[in-house]
């Protein structure tokens, strides 16, 4: 079987999950800072339909707010979004695929079930309109 991985793009995914948390001093990398990061990486390839990066910032204020203290160390990613990523992962392989990219790993992260409610609010969308516009 072959190994699934992360296309370039899905890196980047990753990496600007990592940087919200700097941005924000937040050191565990969530479910919704996954999301934020693809939903980001899409939307600056072009994809028509997501929120502006200035609602993404906003929204993960909203859902995971912020420290005050610098991050000094590098940031982790928590238990539920390895869960997301490894999930996403597993249905990748089960349809036979090899690589994650962004619009692939926003839906699976969506389809886990691991981002909050609360967090598709404060985008000023609901889970199911935002799989709409990943379509």
């Amino acid at each position: 079987m072959a190994e699934v991985s992360l296309t370039e793009e899905g890196g980047r995914v990753l990496r600007e999950a990592e940087q919200f948390c700097w941005r924000t001093n937040v050191a565990i990398v969530a479910p919704e800072h996954l999301l934020a990061g693809a939903l980001l990486v899409l939307s600056q390839a072009g994809r028509p339909g997501l929120p502006p990066p200035e609602t993404l910032e906003a929204a993960l204020l909203d859902a995971q707010g912020s420290g005050d203290t610098e991050l000094t160390s590098n940031v982790m990613f928590g238990s539920a979004a390895r869960e997301a990523i490894n999930g996403t992962a597993l249905a990748v392989r089960q349809a036979g695929g090899t690589l994650i990219d962004a619009r692939i790993l926003a839906m699976g992260v969506i389809a886990s079930g691991e981002v909050t409610p609360m967090f598709f609010g404060a985008l000023g969308t609901t889970r199911q309109e935002l799989m709409a516009a990943l379509g």
